[in-house]
């Protein structure tokens, strides 16, 4: 009686898995949707808002404005779109979350095409739920943006070789551009996947129809990226560039005294910590991806076992040419859905391809995982970036600082207090013009050459800076932050805010502070 009942619940689970599927997509978008409307927006996304609400002056200055970041350009339209309706936090990031929680389910639609409903459903649920990847799809940014348009160029791309589409294969190429414009870093699954759909072509023998198209494709995505290169990636400063990679993207490029072959797998292990963030549950998804890669060809599908490596080389090859971060970083989370679908055919040949304790173990085990992770190492914790914190210290800062008063800041910093004091008008800092001064609401700020102080020393060297520059005889103030914590700890006496972002005097000793380590 046991045994029927289980096989009657496994029957009607399997004939409706993509409404389960569906249910996991929503309670992921819910999840993601209280985050947005819970978290203060970080210098990043802050940036990213005060270029979308910049005038462009047509598309030549919107493309001026687009490549003055370190990202491709499509985002800033579709974020300027959204500021019609508004500009709170949640509408700012609605966008990241619903394609944080809809490209899993391209994907569980990708693998039953060639796997069971058990393994596509059991990689949606690690991708919907990823702590690393729901506080991704929560911040203004292109990640999730791109990883939709990917997840669904890779249906696409299935169909149109299954069936020899002409049709599914142009639109195929319509996805994948789109998420070239999104974010560079799927250069790495877009190579891979050229190399699969080669393969699948030649091997198939496809119609000369089908593959011209494919070719043409191919021709124009390598294009494009020329475009981008030429218009975009070759205007980046070699020193700015080489100053991220030697320090808070370090870990992510091999250093010269680093053996190659210790950084590779360093990398690759990396790889799993950003998408688990649970050390454990790394080393346990780094011993069990070769398990799901190794059905898949025994299963006769050599070539999506392939498929499911080969991103990993790429970018971790792209590392060592110095060309993209390859760590436990988000510039390389994209990798997380070729270990999602390993693990997926791994945890499914574990449960015989059953759906019903591959969903009874997750109902547990997500809310467990995310509330032992850590977050992501390049992202201001939740604890210490709660709404709540920074609309308490906007009113400190309205209440206690005199207006006229000057107050020197960082770039992220000036970039967070222009989005939550209404007066988006910054120009990205020039070499030419450092310690700038501008106005916004009742007092004036002066902004450093810096995104973020790095010490009490920058931010002593600002302060008299800004005192030469502007002969100024009254007191100044200082606003600190960024994703680290506040230069200067808080007395216990202040009003506590946290340590985020601090308000200070120019005698050093702190007035306040926001959000707490």
């Amino acid at each position: 009686m046991k045994m029927a009942w289980f096989e009657r619940t496994e029957e009607l689970m399997n004939n409706h898995a993509r409404t389960v599927a569906a249910i996991v997509a929503i309670s992921g978008l819910v999840w993601r949707l209280y985050y947005s409307s819970i978290f203060y927006l970080n210098p990043d996304e802050a940036m990213h808002y005060t270029l979308a609400a910049t005038d462009w002056h047509g598309l030549v200055g919107f493309y001026r404005h687009a490549t003055r970041t370190y990202h491709p350009p499509l985002f800033l339209p579709v974020l300027q779109g959204m500021l019609f309706f508004g500009r709170s936090e949640w509408l700012l990031r609605l966008v990241p979350a619903l394609a944080g929680a809809l490209f899993p389910w391209f994907i569980m639609l990708w693998l039953q095409r060639f796997t069971s409903n058990a393994a596509a459903l059991c990689a949606q649920l690690l991708l919907t739920f990823s702590p690393s990847l729901i506080i991704l799809s929560t911040e203004v940014r292109a990640y999730t943006l791109a990883f939709l348009f990917f997840s669904i160029c890779l249906l696409l791309l299935e169909e149109a070789l299954d069936r020899g589409s002409s049709r599914c294969m142009i639109w195929c190429h319509v996805f994948l551009y789109l998420a070239i414009l999104s974010e560079y870093c799927v250069i790495w699954f877009v190579g891979a996947l050229g190399i699969y759909a080669l393969l699948r072509l030649w091997k198939g023998r496809a119609s000369r129809d089908l593959t011209m198209v494919w070719v043409l494709g191919q021709l124009l995505a390598l294009g494009l990226y020329l475009f981008l290169y030429f218009t975009h990636v070759s205007q980046f400063s070699h020193s700015a560039v080489q100053d991220m990679y030697s320090t808070w993207l370090q870990d992510g490029i091999p250093q010269s005294h680093q053996n190659l072959l210790v950084f590779a797998l360093k990398g690759t292990r990396r790889q799993f910590s950003y998408l688990f963030q649970v050390r454990w549950l790394a080393w346990a998804g780094v011993i069990i991806f070769p398990l799901g890669v190794l059905k898949l060809w025994k299963d006769r599908f050599p070539l999506h076992a392939t498929l499911l490596v080969l991103p990993f080389c790429l970018a971790c090859l792209g590392a060592i040419l110095h060309l993209f971060p390859y760590g436990e970083t988000r510039h390389s989370a994209i990798l997380g859905i070729a270990i999602a679908a390993s693990l997926g055919v791994a945890i499914a040949s574990l449960t015989k391809k059953h759906i019903l304790p591959i969903l009874a173990a997750a109902l547990p085990v997500i809310f467990i995982w995310n509330a032992i992770a850590t977050d992501p190492s390049l992202t201001i914790p939740r604890y210490r970036r709660q709404l709540s914190d920074m609309r308490g210290a906007i009113a400190f800062l309205k209440s206690s600082v005199p207006p006229g008063s000057v107050i020197v800041t960082d770039i992220g910093t000036d970039l967070t207090l222009g989005y939550y004091l209404g007066c988006p008008d910054y120009e990205f800092e020039s070499p030419d013009e450092p310690y700038r001064v501008h106005p916004c609401a009742n007092w004036r700020f002066v902004v450093a050459p810096t995104f973020q102080f790095s010490g009490p020393s920058e931010l002593r060297k600002a302060l008299e800076q800004s005192h030469a520059r502007y002969h100024s005889e009254q007191q100044l103030w200082a606003a600190t932050g960024g994703f680290s914590v506040a230069v200067a700890t808080p007395v216990s006496e202040s009003r506590s805010f946290g340590k985020t972002i601090a308000i200070f005097t120019d005698s050093g000793s702190p007035v306040s502070s926001m959000s707490s380590r």
